[in-house]
């Protein structure tokens, strides 16, 4: 799968914390991902994989498919409050 990380996505992980390096880890990396369906702007079909970076962040990364092996990363969160309460719970049954 590649993954096209557009500027200004990079630019809004930046104001999270976040940078580049980490979102391919959560996206690529060895650990487990825990992918859910979403809708991104205008009802958009969309994918948030839930994942942990290598230092062991949980990280939240939205992608979209436009082509058959290409997705665009269209949002990046730091998992927090009851969104990582339900990863936490997932992970557990998950090992």
């Amino acid at each position: 799968m590649v993954y096209d990380i557009p500027e200004w996505a990079l630019e809004a992980a930046a104001r999270h914390g976040v940078e580049p390096y980490e979102i391919m880890q959560v996206l690529t990396g060895p650990g487990r991902r825990w992918p859910r369906p979403v809708r991104g702007k205008g009802n958009l079909p969309a994918v948030m994989i839930i994942g942990r970076t290598a230092s062991g962040a949980p990280l939240a990364v939205v992608v979209r498919l436009v082509a058959q092996w290409e997705q665009q990363v269209i949002g990046v969160l730091p998992v927090i409050g009851t969104l990582l309460a339900e990863f936490e719970k997932w992970e557990e049954h998950h090992e």
